[in-house]
């Protein structure tokens, strides 16, 4: 693969050697670069394969009309500190910004935007008055979000999906106009097939430490009194969350093994046509 008239010449770097690679990374969204990132690191020779013809996965940033527009999903959550950690290891967390205020998430349901109420907890409130005020979700299935109160825990300890556990502890209603444009989106998957244990385990401490996920968010609320949380759960970038994948590409500086399929030799230069320069820094005008 030759690079674009846009980058100079790059000297292969130690992961991607002269021998066959010993690693294919399938996909090249932020998951496959990131697992090549870290190849790249350990000089473990890999190749990546990618169907599309950009990078980035499901994070897709369009930029039109003078608007930034995530298409996929659209931050990152502060209480995962593996993101954030990432970004400081790739220089791009000075660049993360908080969501403004006064923060108020919406979600659409009869063509109407409907607030989620202050100090809820991914959609699930934390005081019965604000509850009881919600007007996303029916009479019927606010009561029903509030057996959870009263439902016994699951003492099997099994994983379940996003999906399963709401309907289990909150009803359908929840698990359709709460997990699935919430919880769901955040990681722009289906709630059928994501893991609430590995994704939101403090949904499930909640259940297991105080029998009642709404009586355990209550309690965490009341201890956090008197803080000022300043910043919010969010943080992203002002130039669209995919500045993280376009990093990932860039500060590895890798260049795989030439039995690329050609289509992902397309994929490569799908930022703005240019190659990642062999110092890895992005050639990116905007930057």
């Amino acid at each position: 693969m030759r690079p674009t008239p846009h980058a100079p010449e790059p000297s292969r770097p130690p992961s991607a050697g002269s021998g066959r690679a010993a690693v294919a990374v399938v996909g090249g969204g932020v998951s496959g670069l990131s697992a090549a990132y870290e190849l790249h690191r350990t000089r473990t020779p890999f190749v990546l394969f990618e169907k599309s013809d950009r990078l980035g996965g499901v994070i897709r940033t369009e930029r039109t009309g003078g608007f930034t527009i995530d298409a996929g999903p659209d931050a990152l959550v502060a209480q995962k500190p593996a993101a954030l950690a990432l970004c400081r290891e790739l220089g791009i967390a000075g660049r993360l910004v908080p969501t403004r205020t006064p923060r108020t998430a919406y979600v659409v349901r009869g063509g109407r935007l409907h607030p989620l109420p202050p100090g809820s907890v991914f959609g699930i409130p934390t005081r019965i008055g604000a509850l009881a005020a919600q007007r996303l979700l029916s009479w019927r299935g606010r009561l029903r979000l509030a057996l959870d109160l009263v439902a016994p825990r699951d003492r099997t300890r099994r994983d379940e999906t996003i999906g399963a556990f709401f309907r289990r502890r909150f009803g359908a209603e929840a698990a359709d106009y709460l997990a699935e444009p919430l919880l769901a989106g955040i990681h722009a998957g289906d709630v059928e097939r994501l893991s609430m244990r590995a994704l939101f385990p403090q949904f499930v401490e909640a259940e297991q430490a105080h029998g009642s996920v709404l009586r355990g968010f209550r309690r965490a609320a009341a201890a956090r009194a008197g803080t000022v949380a300043r910043d919010g759960p969010f943080r992203s970038f002002p130039e669209g969350l995919d500045t993280l994948p376009r990093a990932l590409a860039a500060m590895q500086a890798f260049y795989p093994e030439p039995e690329l399929l050609p289509r992902v030799a397309a994929a490569l230069t799908w930022f703005d046509g240019r190659l990642p320069s062999p110092q890895g820094a992005l050639t990116d005008e905007r930057r």
